[in-house]
Parts: structure tokens; C-alpha cells; sequence
């Protein structure tokens, strides 16, 4: 399993946190949510802006090739070395 180490001032909003609290990438894109309670994952504002869900609607609407998952995956077993 993969582990991230919060930092004292990360895990002290952590521990204060009355809700949950978004984690996010260095681009300021969110990464996740995280809560101190199983019953407080879901947050009380949106997961996405407005501009997040145009920017996928329009990606979903642009033309280009589609990929079956197969194909994905062929294409990833193909890079590996071994």
C-alpha cells in the first residue's frame, strides 16, 4: 500500500478539522478528501467546480479514438521490459 506522511501543520488542520478536509494536487486540482470519521467522507461543498465538469463534458464531446480496455492494457503489457 502506498503511504503519504503528513506534516505536523498538515496532520495538526488534520486534527482540528471539524469537517472534511480537501486534499489537493500542487496545481490546486483536488486529489481526494479526507476525514477524521468513516461517517464524515462526504464533504458539504462540491467535489468539482464549474469549470472542472465543463472542461470534462467538453473532453467527452471532442472527437478523437476510444480505446477499449483491452487495448489499454495490451499497450501496457507491451512496455514492460521483462
Amino acid at each position: 500500500m502506498t503511504k503519504i506522511t503528513l506534516s505536523p501543520e498538515q496532520a495538526a488542520v488534520l486534527a482540528t478539522a471539524a469537517e472534511p478536509v480537501r486534499i489537493c494536487n500542487p496545481d490546486g486540482s483536488i486529489a481526494g478528501w479526507i476525514a477524521r470519521k468513516p461517517k464524515d467522507v462526504t464533504p458539504k461543498e462540491p467535489l468539482f467546480t464549474p469549470e472542472e465538469i465543463a472542461e470534462a463534458e467538453r473532453r467527452i464531446d471532442a472527437p478523437g479514438r476510444w480505446y477499449t480496455t483491452q487495448e489499454v492494457l495490451d499497450h501496457l503489457r507491451s512496455l514492460d521490459p521483462s
